[in-house]
């Protein structure tokens, strides 16, 4: 079905852009009036149009910028702005034309009736699935300003983490690519060249050098298998991440594996607590906002565990006895939550414990990669002097019975 580009004045008098799919352009025009609006330009975006925008957007070059929308969004609505007029406020400050366009977009469901949750939710793809929720939770209690401004400083902060790791995983990264370029030169290039002399001189080569023809055979009889079942393997892996059963045991390992200094715990931990803190800051319920936490997280076991939580609040069950069931946070949760609880003041230790897990979850991931770095160079270094050592003694030995 085509797909239109447009702008048209909105019920309010302002100008609304976005994009529709229509039969026509009559048809388009007639859903744009029957939605009150008055059309001023429409024009079919064409099929080398459309395929560019998924390029960007894929490249990340076109990508809507949330982070920014929800942080300058929950600025306007905490300064008493309604949220159509902070909507048609951002979508004029636009810093480019498909972040106006996709401001446009939510701005006209609201227009419709929508809530603001239910258009982020259809129209903020980008987002996490949390997100929208977090949202509804700060419309519900009517504190959704403050809710929304939390909200960008959370993720905020995640994107700060997860740029720190990459940035500290980038030279171990680039390091096994140059190697593995080193490694195919020399199984594809050097070895070839090499082979027939060794092999002419039979059981006279050294071990490293024997081994080494061993690996380089069994890449020539089975380098493409192995390529494709390695390929294959990443496929499946792609498949059971969006399989609830598999999905959830591969969550439950990196919650709870070592390997990572418990980084996955700690971090989905900090931003339970932190989201607990902002929803009963906001009025909501222990249980209600305990249930809006919980779909905070990405990790399927740990809200599998939180259900279970949620499930023994509402059975009546103290929150420090129903974390100690679940078995999925730091001890330190717990016993703040107990804290909470005696002196009710739960949001604030909520809040107390959450920093002290960011700042927890910032040293491991300091320790983290200082340790993958230094690994990633002795291991890389030691695979390639091994493969040097047989190359070259294999050269020795051959000079040497050729004398």
């Amino acid at each position: 079905m085509p797909r239109f580009s447009f702008e048209a004045i909105g019920a309010s008098g302002t100008i609304v852009r976005g994009t529709l799919e229509a039969d026509s352009s009559g048809t388009a025009l007639a859903q744009l009036t029957a939605e009150g609006q008055i059309p001023v330009s429409l024009r079919e975006t064409g099929q080398a149009t459309q395929t560019m925008e998924r390029l960007l957007q894929a490249a990340g070059l076109a990508s809507f910028d949330y982070r920014l929308f929800l942080h300058e969004l929950g600025v306007l609505l905490k300064a008493g702005m309604s949220v159509e007029r902070a909507l048609a406020a951002l979508e004029s400050i636009s810093p480019n034309r498909q972040h106006a366009v996709r401001l446009g977009q939510i701005l006209a469901r609201v227009r419709a009736g929508d809530p603001l949750s239910h258009a982020v939710g259809a129209l903020v793809h980008e987002a996490p699935v949390y997100v929208p929720r977090l949202i509804a939770a700060g419309e519900a209690s009517g504190q959704l300003g403050d809710m929304i401004t939390r909200l960008a400083a959370g993720l905020a902060h995640a994107k700060a983490l997860r740029d720190r790791m990459i940035s500290g995983l980038t030279y171990p990264a680039v390091l096994v690519v140059a190697i593995g370029v080193v490694l195919w030169v020399i199984f594809t290039s050097v070895l070839p060249r090499l082979t027939p002399m060794f092999s002419e001189a039979g059981a006279s080569l050294p071990a490293a050098t024997a081994m080494l023809l061993t690996v380089g055979q069994i890449l020539d009889a089975y380098g493409l298998f192995l390529f494709v079942l390695t390929l294959a393997m990443v496929v499946l892996f792609a498949i059971a991440l969006r399989t609830p059963g598999p999905r959830l045991a591969i969550d439950r390992f990196f919650l709870r594996t070592p390997l990572t200094l418990h980084l996955a715990e700690r971090y989905e931990a900090a931003r339970f607590c932190r989201n607990l803190q902002t929803l009963l800051d906001g009025g909501l319920s222990l249980e209600r906002a305990l249930a809006a936490a919980r779909d905070g997280s990405s990790n399927s076991w740990f809200r599998s565990r939180m259900d279970r939580a949620q499930a023994d609040v509402a059975a009546g069950q103290r929150l420090r006895d129903a974390f100690a069931k679940a078995r999925v946070l730091p001890v330190i949760v717990t016993e703040f939550a107990a804290v909470g609880e005696e002196t009710g003041h739960l949001a604030a230790m909520m809040g107390e414990v959450a920093t002290m897990l960011d700042h927890d979850v910032e040293t491991r991931l300091d320790r983290l990669t200082s340790l993958v770095v230094p690994l990633a160079t002795l291991v890389m270094g030691a695979l390639v002097a091994g493969i040097m050592a047989g190359v070259v003694s294999g050269i020795l030995a051959v000079n040497d019975l050729a004398r």
